[in-house]
């Protein structure tokens, strides 16, 4: 039990320290820490009782200290378990609002305070389990249910595959308490099945770890993934920045070379012949071309800075519309708005935020051929996040081509000097430094579908 103790606490940790921030992985500690506080419990009774009266050290005032911590544990362990898990499913469902899910924790807390007058506390901690039969179990099977309902319903195949990672965690260390902790113990508390719940734990753990040092599965509970995502992502925009900024350095230098060499020679032009003279000519307008693309490219990689400050992403949206209002009635394109709320406040870097609602409407714009639909929604406040999703019905991405889409240089379009690849990487990276994400879904000849996420949270 002292190990069940360590390993949970360790693992509790390890959570928490990934982003204290993550409304689930503060609820993933909870229930961790429900664990640990288990194993105290027991290893108090069991191990370090035992040890001090082997060693005649039971003084009166560890024994009372003891004692309360033996109850402060067992009753949190218990108690604190159907609740946690319940909330965590709440939260990690991301179909809640922030007003929603704060009204709930206080309503779904009200049986542990009951809990506190029917428990058992002399001679020793007996919890009320007929009770928690009618709570801590339709607690747990809830959270089940909305895991379940989170899992098939998720479109984005990313998070539906974390969500995966993170039920194959959970439930079995869930199932076994359900079964062993709760409803077994409401019918017979004399014999200890509940320890087959450490096995099945530490089995759990295990695969835990597995994954969070697996490259390909590092960060696959909860928001892991986006912080190991979003470090790998700097990294490589750092390198490409810095590799391009070289690059346009080197190609500027030898450009001024040569202009300084056509104005030598166009001093003395009209000792030249026509093809000499027509050559220079061609020489000049491909140097202040080459020019011309290295500033634009150079513009383009700058790096992004990023203040976020409270904007209303319907307002943003609107204004973008405005601009590219002649590109859409040109085309003959409509656009429907589907706003849940007349209000969208988001906090987010405002010009590279419309930056990235102009990339994602011109793309849709070039996309549709002929008569075709924009269709723009922003959702009501899920947990602490807000989502804008713009759909066309425009020729669609082919698969092999959309995991690379947001990969920088990468495109499908007709080069020239106004397309470089480089804005879905641009969107990609703005989403991200701003704690949001950008997902995208498209079929051939059906159309793609963008969702940006935003954060509702100053910090």
């Amino acid at each position: 039990m002292t190990a069940l103790f360590w390993i949970s606490f360790i693992f509790a940790m390890i959570c928490y320290k990934y982003d204290p921030k993550s409304p689930p992985l503060r609820w993933m500690t909870l229930l961790l820490m429900c664990a640990s506080m288990a194993g105290l419990s027991r290893a108090i009774i069991e191990s370090i009782i035992p040890t001090l009266n082997e060693h005649h050290m039971n003084f009166e005032l560890i024994n009372v200290i003891l004692y309360y911590l033996r109850i402060a544990t067992g009753f949190f362990s218990i108690y604190f378990c159907p609740w946690g898990f319940l909330m965590h499913a709440i939260v990690y469902s991301e179909r809640f609002s922030i007003k929603t899910i704060t009204i709930l924790k206080y309503i779904l807390f009200i049986p542990i305070l009951i809990m506190v007058k029917t428990t058992t506390y002399m001679p020793d901690i007996v919890p009320d389990f007929k009770s928690l039969l009618y709570w801590g179990v339709p607690y747990i099977l809830l959270g089940y249910i909305l895991h379940l309902y989170s899992f098939f319903t998720e479109s984005d195949p990313d998070k539906k595959k974390a969500r995966f990672t993170t039920f194959s965690i959970m439930h079995p260390i869930m199932f076994s308490a359900l079964i062993f902790n709760y409803i077994i113990r409401a019918f017979d508390n004399t014999h200890q099945y509940w320890r087959y719940v450490v096995v099945v734990m530490l089995g759990s753990f295990v695969w835990f770890l597995w994954k969070a040092l697996n490259k390909d599965g590092l960060g696959s509970m909860n928001g892991i993934k986006l912080k190991y995502e979003k470090k790998n992502h700097i990294k490589t925009n750092k390198a490409i920045l810095s590799g391009t900024n070289l690059l346009n350095h080197t190609i500027k230098n030898q450009i001024y070379k040569i202009n300084t060499g056509i104005q030598l020679i166009r001093n003395n032009v009209d000792s030249f012949n026509v093809v000499s003279q027509e050559g220079i000519k061609m020489i000049n307008s491909s140097s202040s071309h080459l020019m011309n693309m290295v500033e634009a490219l150079n513009n383009k990689t700058q790096e992004i800075k990023i203040i976020k400050t409270k904007q209303d992403l319907n307002k943003l949206l609107d204004e973008v519309l405005e601009d590219l209002k002649y590109e859409l009635e040109e085309k003959n394109i409509r656009v429907k708005k589907y706003y849940a709320l007349n209000e969208a406040y988001a906090f987010c870097s405002k010009a590279p935020t419309k930056e990235v609602f102009v990339n994602m409407l011109k793309n849709s714009i070039e996309a549709i051929k002929g008569d075709g639909e924009i269709e723009i929604r922003t959702s009501k406040y899920i947990g602490k996040k807000i989502i804008v999703t713009i759909s066309d019905n425009g020729v669609g991405i082919l698969p092999e081509h959309l995991k690379h889409v947001t990969d920088p240089f990468f495109t499908t379009k007709k080069q020239s000097s106004n397309n470089f690849g480089w804005g879905l990487y641009y969107c990609y990276d703005v989403m991200l430094k701003s704690d949001g994400k950008l997902a995208i879904e498209s079929k051939v000849n059906e159309g793609t579908t963008i969702k940006l996420t935003f954060s509702t949270k100053k910090g």
